[in-house]
């Protein structure tokens, strides 16, 4: 989500939906356009850590993200990565699709970990005249898989009353990093190339030219799909806000959830999340071929199991992934 107040949504975003934050989309458009990669008609960089490689702007928290925290009541703590972490870092970052990493080259500002963060990961908007961003992850997930963070999240939406029943994700064995990385980088993207429509700061969309392939038909507004992909379930979901759902819920909303383009119900709260979450689960699954898989089980036998990526209406918005590997 990109709140239009930052602090009270992100802190309410942070105690409530266990999920993502992300940069102030209102806060990006009031600045000027992103240049195009490879442009020699690009804005001035506001600091010279953009001149270092990506693995060496992993450090320290901005003041900035630390204050918002400890405005909230929240102290969390700066993580020093130990070597392996370090090269799990690495690897996560050179794992990106091809547009991320020049991207993030040019827009992101750092790269930190939090330990006692309360929520999974923060992009956040630099005050500066050029579009730049800081991510800070919460440092618990680094020796977590993708399987074992995402379900972990993905049982939030639930209540845990009756535990013959069990939701889980299976996304493989990669990294937990892997996953909440590109998410997060995907924002940043996003943010800086008009993916999906902006907001001014007096509340008018903003469309552009190559937000519209990927939201036109699917959103009608920042969190309101469009009438066909509306459901009220889904509507009413822990990511939105919600209370958890009896676990007699969970295959009545994922069956729901296949009735869309969405593929997940994190990706079903906004167009941000959307592509954030598409990007994601298509380069875990076409390109590093690990599963991502939906499963309900009673019992610890499967009663229910669904793979977004194999779901037509999801796969027509495939052509959309190509512009991140050119």
């Amino acid at each position: 989500m990109f709140p239009r107040s930052p602090l009270p949504r992100l802190i309410w975003a942070a105690l409530f939906l266990a999920g993502f934050f992300c940069a102030s989309r209102e806060c990006a458009a009031q600045r000027p356009e992103a240049s195009k990669l490879g442009s020699q008609e690009a804005s001035p960089r506001p600091g010279a850590e953009l001149t270092l490689p990506l693995t060496e702007r992993i450090g320290r928290t901005s003041d900035e993200v630390l204050q918002k925290f400890r405005e909230a009541g929240m102290t969390p703590q700066p993580h020093e990565l130990t070597a392996a972490e370090r090269r799990l870092v690495a690897n996560a970052l050179a794992a990106l699709p091809s547009l991320h990493r020049p991207v993030l080259t040019t827009h992101l500002r750092s790269l930190s970990f939090l330990d006692h963060m309360p929520n999974t990961a923060l992009t956040s908007t630099v005050p500066a005249p050029y579009p730049l961003f800081d991510i800070t992850i919460r440092a618990a997930i680094l020796p977590q898989t993708a399987t074992e963070w995402l379900t972990e999240k993905e049982r939030t939406c639930f209540a845990a009353t009756d535990s013959a029943w069990q939701v889980a994700i299976e996304a493989g064995v990669r990294s937990a990093l892997d996953y909440v990385l590109l998410h997060e980088a995907t924002h940043v993207v996003d943010a800086a190339l008009h993916l999906t429509p902006a907001y001014s700061a007096a509340g008018q969309r903003l469309d552009s030219a190559a937000a519209k392939p990927f939201t036109a038909g699917i959103w009608q507004d920042r969190t309101q799909p469009a009438p066909r992909f509306r459901h009220a379930l889904l509507e009413h979901i822990r990511f939105r806000g919600g209370p958890p759902l009896p676990m007699a819920q969970a295959a009545p909303l994922y069956a729901l959830l296949q009735q869309t383009p969405f593929v997940s119900l994190y990706g079903s709260t906004g167009w941000t999340e959307d592509l954030a979450e598409y990007v994601t689960v298509y380069h875990f699954t076409q390109k590093l071929r690990q599963p991502f898989r939906l499963v309900i089980r009673r019992n610890g036998q499967e009663v229910f199991g669904y793979e977004p990526m194999k779901s037509a209406l999801v796969k027509r918005r495939m052509r959309q992934m190509k512009r991140f590997y050119s």
